[in-house]
């Protein structure tokens, strides 16, 4: 029997229609895999999203439901776990107690920005240390307290990906600045920023701009309307979705519903073309490119050292945006455009299909990589000799 969970981030109802698990857990659903969608802390009963305290039942209630399969004869073969933000880190969580009950069940873990989240006293939201006495008498620890001497959970479980994970994917928000006020504690956990051991058999992290939660909006209002920068939204939901397909069909865990390259490809650019135009997400003219940034290593301000007091590392260079040298969004950017290199350059010299027209956003991205104003067919064949 395949699971696959869902743990919302904070303050996040997991079947809110401006999300997208509930469609990523239905598209899992017809490939067989029975699932469980968990609200995140906040929103889930005797929990708090200000904190993060209680995130242990949202873990242990997934625990129970998939145990309850298992007694029901549907013993964990393969197990999808999903989580973003403070639920990307109790995705990681979770991974840890299907090694001490399922030791044999194959765990993909997808951790979409995770953060440890701001806890005055708690160094983030997730101590599971058994020696803080004098903090364990207050109910706030005694659901992570339960969950850890059930599962065995050492006290860097909230950052180890052990070796029952098959695949390891990630992806983390990178964006300059913050409206929150409150910013410790929003550091992201990734082995790229060497704040998280993986053990995992093999593991990916990509990098998107974007804010913190722009990786899993559908580009709707929560009443099923279209956002006002639904376009935004969507492409970085659906490159997300890319990502996440992509490594279930390589990973031999689903055989789900892909994007067409062609597509992705578009949505990418449209993402590029924003950012290199001083636009992070929603019509923020922010006047700051990421992208261009990270090419020419300047223009950032902070270091992987003074991280913590940044809030996010969102300011920290990338190398994937440096090796693609400031075209390319991340390192699935990359590989998109390369698969279908050869098709384009046919519909560049003989467009019949309409693929270009189809996909706004790929002409402007071409031309930004070359400087020109704008591009003729006879300029597209220079572009893609790059």
């Amino acid at each position: 029997m395949n699971y696959a969970i869902f743990f919302a981030g904070s303050g996040q109802e997991v079947n809110d229609t401006k999300l997208v698990y509930h469609d990523w857990a239905a598209k899992l659903a017809s490939c067989g895999y029975a699932t469980l969608l968990c609200d995140g802390v906040g929103k889930f009963a005797g929990t708090s999203g200000t904190t993060g305290s209680g995130w242990a039942k949202i873990i242990q209630h997934a625990m129970t439901w998939l145990e309850a399969g298992a007694k029901g004869g549907g013993n964990p073969e393969k197990v999808v776990v999903v989580g973003m933000s403070r639920g990307g880190v109790q995705a990681v969580i979770c991974a840890n107690c299907l090694k001490t009950k399922f030791p044999r069940a194959q765990v993909f873990v997808f951790a979409i920005d995770p953060v440890q989240g701001y806890h005055a006293v708690n160094e983030g939201s997730f101590d599971l240390r058994a020696d803080r006495k004098w903090f364990s008498s207050l109910r706030a620890r005694e659901s992570r307290d339960e969950l850890r001497d059930t599962y065995g959970l050492t006290a860097d479980a909230p950052k180890t990906i052990p070796d029952n994970v098959v695949m390891y994917l990630s992806v983390l928000a990178q964006f300059r600045g913050s409206d929150r006020g409150m910013k410790w504690g929003f550091t992201p956990q990734s082995p790229t920023l060497q704040n998280m051991t993986c053990r995992a058999q093999f593991s990916k992290v990509y990098e998107l701009p974007g804010d913190h939660s722009s990786g899993v909006q559908s580009g709707k209002n929560s009443d099923g309307s279209a956002h006002s920068h639904a376009s935004s939204r969507h492409a970085r939901g659906l490159v997300t979705w890319e990502m996440f397909s992509h490594w279930l069909v390589q990973q031999g865990f689903a055989r789900v519903t892909r994007v067409g390259e062609f597509t992705a490809l578009d949505k990418y650019c449209l993402i590029a073309n924003e950012d290199l135009a001083g636009v992070q997400i929603d019509g923020n003219q922010s006047g700051f490119s990421f992208l261009r940034a990270s090419k020419f290593a300047d223009g950032f301000d902070a270091t992987a050292d003074s991280r913590f007091l940044k809030g996010r590392g969102h300011l920290v260079p990338s190398s994937q945006v440096a090796d693609g040298r400031g075209c390319f969004v991340n390192e699935r950017h990359w590989d998109i455009y390369q698969a279908v290199r050869a098709p384009l350059r046919i519909e560049a010299r003989n467009p019949r299909s309409g693929i270009l027209s189809q996909c706004p956003n790929i002409l402007p991205w071409l031309a930004s990589r070359k400087g020109f104003s704008r591009v003729s067919w006879a300029d597209i064949e220079t572009l893609l000799s790059w």
